[in-house]
């Protein structure tokens, strides 16, 4: 029984709990240090960052010092950064610069040349193309943004290697060739999978009402890239849809332009996230904490990745090796199969038959052990002392109570007035909803509910504290504009990704 064998202590006598599950690194550690010995031997950028830190080649792997964008990458001239393989780079491409730091990151003709394989293993072990007539549509942002270019290639090659009928269309962010061609195509094909940021899924379907089209809901599938959502948006549409749990609706990919990719979403990691939402008690069970994290099986078999701080910490050889490297995306390592049995056993589950307790249950043990994905770490607001990340904004504001009335996309932001601070916000409602007060106090209490509800913290002191301004819009704690659509959304057709919180 998973329970005798699971090894749990809870925090009695202030010792720190440890699960079966819970892994501290994902990936071969001697990898690792042989990427290390090979970057302090080929890359004149590194060793000068030990040196400069006092630091030579006899420092043992996990005593070498953490880089990152700031104090590696932007800090030495680029031909330094380069390995010693700089023939076989296929080619370059720009990170979003949604960290305010945009940079160019070489890609390697050898990692590239399963990237169409293991792109039609998922996309026929996920939605299953080799039994449906299938469109791909790459809805990403093209030219030098990686993932979209990437996957612009990747799926062309897998349409020049199949036998069966899949086709491939590439209009970039351009939502009305989309809603064109996907009018043009629903009698043609079974179905039709769009790869897409989350926040612009919202923007195509109210582009399509602006332009009088109807889309075949039921026939969408979604391949999402660049943010985290949370789970509330993939059951409100796929609920939508009329999509039942055991099909596979809307996944996403995890990684970035520094690593590449990193991890994948499976039916069965979907499953367990919807299970984790449901049921409070079985997430504290597992040691999960709201936000629940989006649960991705790691991919990166040539990478070992370890967790800093909290934080996801990469060494992996690519065009700019990396030793060490932070990303700076909070995360936690679990085991599939010891996850899954755990679930399983719990005394937790919903009573009953429960659609995503079964696709638990048939998932297969042999998928890779898990990256689970919060957010970015270092993407936050501090309100009177209360740390608000990014990622629990994006659960506030698409939470389901909310979704009828907003669509998604938010800025956010610290102001001052007088000697208080308040959490300024621009949401963005969607076409039918009227500006008035009404709406305005709907929204404020939908907010402080839903942000209460991953941040307990911050409802305790809204109880205790800001409730009592409540009455006066002015002093709220949350300060809110409502802006009619598309005046945020538009954004998203020449923006590689959504940043709710407003850099100064």
């Amino acid at each position: 029984m998973m329970k005798a064998t699971a090894r749990i202590w809870g925090k009695i006598g202030g010792l720190a709990m440890e699960r079966a599950w819970e892994k501290k690194t994902i990936g071969w550690k001697l990898q690792g240090k042989k990427v290390a010995r090979r970057v302090q031997k080929e890359v004149s950028a590194y060793r000068r960052f030990l040196a400069e830190r006092g630091l030579n080649s006899n420092v043992e792997f996990d005593q070498l010092p953490v880089t990152d964008k700031q104090s590696y990458a932007l800090s030495y001239p680029y031909e330094e950064l380069l390995g010693g393989d700089r023939e076989k780079f296929l080619a370059i491409f720009r990170s979003s610069g949604s960290s305010g730091n945009p940079f160019f990151w070489p890609v390697l003709k050898p990692s590239s040349r399963l990237m169409p394989w293991s792109t039609r293993l998922f996309l026929e072990q996920s939605f299953a193309i080799h039994k449906r007539k299938t469109m791909v549509i790459v809805g990403l942002g093209l030219g030098s943004w990686l993932p979209g270019e990437h996957f612009s290639w990747g799926m062309k090659n897998v349409a020049m290697q199949v036998s069966y009928p899949f086709w491939v269309f590439t209009p970039g962010t351009n939502f009305q060739e989309i809603i064109e061609m996907v009018q043009r195509m629903d009698n043609l094909v079974e179905q039709i999978i769009i790869l897409i940021t989350p926040a612009a899924i919202p923007h195509l379907r109210l582009k399509a009402v602006e332009l009088g089209q109807t889309l075949p809901l039921a026939k969408l599938r979604y391949v999402l890239l660049g943010e985290p959502f949370p789970e509330s948006i993939r059951s409100y549409w796929q609920t939508e849809a009329g999509i039942p749990p055991e099909i596979a609706f809307m996944l996403s990919m995890y990684g970035s332009n520094d690593t590449g990719g990193l991890g994948v979403e499976s039916l069965g990691s979907v499953a367990v996230r919807q299970l984790l939402e449901q049921n409070p008690a079985l997430a504290e069970e597992l040691g999960i904490t709201p936000p629940i994290p989006l649960f991705f099986h790691a991919i990166a078999f040539d990478a070992f990745l370890e967790i800093v701080d909290g934080s996801l910490c990469i060494t992996r050889w690519q065009g700019i090796p990396l030793v060490r490297y932070m990303v700076y995306d909070k995360v936690a390592f679990y085991s599939w199969q010891k996850l899954k049995q755990a679930i399983l056993t719990s005394k937790h589950l919903p009573p009953g038959d429960n659609p995503w307790v079964d696709v638990v249950a048939k998932s297969a043990n042999w998928l890779p052990n898990i990256i689970a994905v919060t957010g970015r770490s270092d993407s936050c607001l501090i309100l009177n002392g209360i740390t608000i990340t990014e990622y629990m904004l994006d659960e506030a504001v698409r939470c389901a109570e909310l979704q009828p009335i907003l669509t998604g996309i938010y800025r956010a932001r610290i102001i001052y007035e007088e000697t208080r601070q308040h959490l300024a916000l621009d949401l963005e409602l969607n076409p039918d909803v009227i500006i008035d007060a009404t709406t305005s106090d709907l929204v404020y209490h939908h907010l402080v509910k839903s942000l209460g509800r991953v941040e307990p913290v911050f409802l305790a002191t809204w109880k205790n504290e800001y409730s009592h301004w409540d009455n006066d819009p002015d002093k709220r704690v949350f300060k809110i504009r409502l802006l009619p659509w598309p005046s945020l959304s538009q954004s998203t057709e020449t923006s590689i990704k959504q940043r709710g919180i407003v850099r100064e």
